[in-house]
């Protein structure tokens, strides 16, 4: 029997925006891989537009950061037992000790008092060096975000620094520093921001434990003796203001600590951890941020195990939760003072892992939470929202 040849059947594309609507779901991790694939596929990985929507899409990750390395932390949650992946970014620092300063639609900044700072994404192994001697030296900490006014992205530094200029008996009259880097003009303006900040019962208490970025702005939690809330640095007017109520009440700041992350890429989670007990209470905003006129705290989950880390006890530690087909979850990277090991711990109802990172040498460890990103670093898209050039500084 003489087998019949068939017709060869012409290879058939998927509609345009399903395949879009398949590839903004992808890891941008995976995404890199694919650029060569296809000249239409790199075209869109190009697209800002799309570079956007899988920004939202991402996972957030664990990132370590030690004195020559980056280490990202994905996490695979599985249904019974969820486990980590460690990524190793050998990442030449110039034999200078920067400091992990925070992050910013997948970018990291990092910042040395002698040496300046720098922009890097590490997703595409590209840096941004800037200039130490355009850096303000009284400057003490530095943020990154971007003008959120305008439609395209206007991205800045923000050094600030504070002194009381003087003092009464009812209040003190603080003076505040912001040294504003402007990728646009490639240089630093200086600014200054008069307030008075009252005695004892209207102090303000700002905790920078766990800062995050969102919108293009930073926020943080902050306290009085009457009342806990969130602060916010609005990158456009470049000001300071109070965001909005936290639901914490009735308790006492040296009994808890509390930290700050992002939920679901546009909304807010916040915790508050019982020193004593070490039970941990998380909320999150109902809907994405906007003004924090409206701002509607929902009780998330409750982790009430006995002899449970402390969350946001130090700047090396680190959190964020979310809500998937397996359940609520925690996860934190948590890195103790003794023993000197950073471990993992996630947390999903009535499961808590804790997985010791064997991988990253305990040396001046410093971790966040960090969300990979297609966005690539140039000179012209910082300062414009511009196509952004391949010929960025490799490092």
């Amino acid at each position: 029997m003489v087998a019949r040849k068939l017709p060869l059947m012409a290879v058939r594309n998927l509609p345009p925006e399903l395949e879009e609507e398949i590839l903004v779901r992808v890891p941008p991790r995976s995404l890199v891989r694919f650029r060569s694939v296809c000249k239409g596929w790199n075209t869109l990985f190009n697209d800002k537009r799309f570079v956007d929507r899988n920004f939202a899409c991402a996972r957030p990750e664990i990132l370590l950061k030690t004195l020559s390395h980056l280490y990202p932390i994905s996490v695979d949650l599985n249904k019974d037992d969820p486990t980590i992946k460690i990524s190793d970014l050998c990442f030449d620092l110039r034999g200078r000790r920067y400091d992990l300063e925070g992050t910013c639609d997948g970018y990291l900044l990092l910042s040395d008092s002698d040496n300046g700072a720098l922009v890097r994404n590490p997703l595409f192994n590209q840096t941004e060096w800037i200039d130490p001697d355009k850096c303000p030296p009284y400057s003490s900490r530095q943020s990154m975000g971007y003008d959120g006014s305008n439609t395209k992205k206007s991205y800045k530094i923000i050094g600030s620094y504070e002194y009381i200029k003087t003092r009464t008996q009812k209040f003190d009259e603080v003076i505040t520093k912001f040294a504003v880097f402007k990728f646009a003009t490639n240089a630093w303006d200086v600014t200054y921001h008069t307030s008075q900040r009252y005695r004892e019962e209207e102090k303000i208490v700002d905790e920078c434990n766990c800062t995050v970025s969102l919108n293009g702005n930073l926020y943080w939690t902050a306290y009085t003796s009457k009342s806990y809330f969130i602060r916010m640095f609005d990158f456009s007017k470049e000001v300071v203001q109070t965001f909005c109520i936290l639901p914490f009440k009735g308790t006492h700041s040296n009994s808890h600590t509390r930290g700050l992350a992002i939920y679901k890429g546009d909304r807010l989670s916040v915790l508050q951890q019982c020193i004593g007990g070490r039970e941990v209470k998380i909320w999150v905003t109902d809907k994405k941020i906007g003004n924090g006129d409206d701002v509607v705290w929902i009780n998330f989950m409750t982790i009430s195990i006995p002899k449970f880390p402390m969350v946001c006890n130090n700047i090396s530690s680190s959190y964020f939760v979310d809500n998937n087909v397996y359940g609520k979850t925690f996860f934190t990277c948590f890195l103790p003072q003794k023993p000197k090991q950073a471990w993992v711990y996630i947390v999903r109802g009535d499961l808590c892992k804790k997985i010791k990172i064997d991988e990253v040498a305990y040396m001046q460890l410093k971790s966040c939470v960090y969300v990979p990103s297609l966005i690539t670093i140039s000179r012209e898209a910082l300062a414009e929202g511009t196509e952004p050039k391949r010929n960025v500084f490799n490092v």
